[in-house]
């Protein structure tokens, strides 16, 4: 009842940015949850932050940033996947608001050639689907940046501590 609901005020753009809201929230907790493992286990032998640690103290000192990127990219994937679906919602979150806003309009002037007594709730019910649908893209994308940042901000800083402690080994 609720979705049928919902898609009578916001149309399809409205149910696939719902969809993609419970996408995005599944990637942040297990992006977060995967992240959090990752820093309350990096003391363990068998740890990924070990397994990297162990990897740069057979080479030199060459190039060793670029290749802790690639051994942090090879160990870490679950957050780097996480990370870039957030920021690929985040893009697309206000693109898909815009289409349901779009949608939305040619619904009203399409509703206003057809009638040609000027009734409000004939506007009414293509500006709401316009306004709603710019709501939850907005909804969808600023949430889903600032997450994209939060993991990206502590991958860094497993990054930053590898780089000090490769110079260290």
């Amino acid at each position: 009842m609720l979705f049928i609901n919902l898609y009578e005020k916001t149309g399809i753009i409205g149910l696939v940015i719902i969809l993609l809201s419970i996408i995005a929230l599944f990637a942040l907790v297990r992006g977060v949850v995967f992240i959090t493992l990752v820093k309350a286990q990096k003391n363990q032998d068998n740890s990924a932050i070990k397994q990297i640690e162990h990897d740069l103290s057979t080479l030199d000192d060459k190039d060793k940033l670029i290749l802790i990127n690639a051994l942090l990219d090879k160990h870490l994937k679950v957050g780097f996947k996480a990370m870039q679906f957030l920021k690929l919602t985040a893009a697309v979150g206000p693109l898909l608001g815009l289409f349901g806003t779009v949608l939305g309009m040619v619904t009203v002037f399409s509703n206003l050639s057809i009638k040609t007594i000027s009734d409000p709730s004939v506007l009414a019910g293509g500006i709401w689907q316009a306004l709603l649908t710019t709501v939850m893209g907005l909804a969808l994308a600023i949430p889903s940046l600032l997450a994209h940042y939060y993991l990206l901000i502590n991958i860094k800083s497993l990054r930053n501590e590898l780089l000090l402690k490769s110079k260290n080994l």
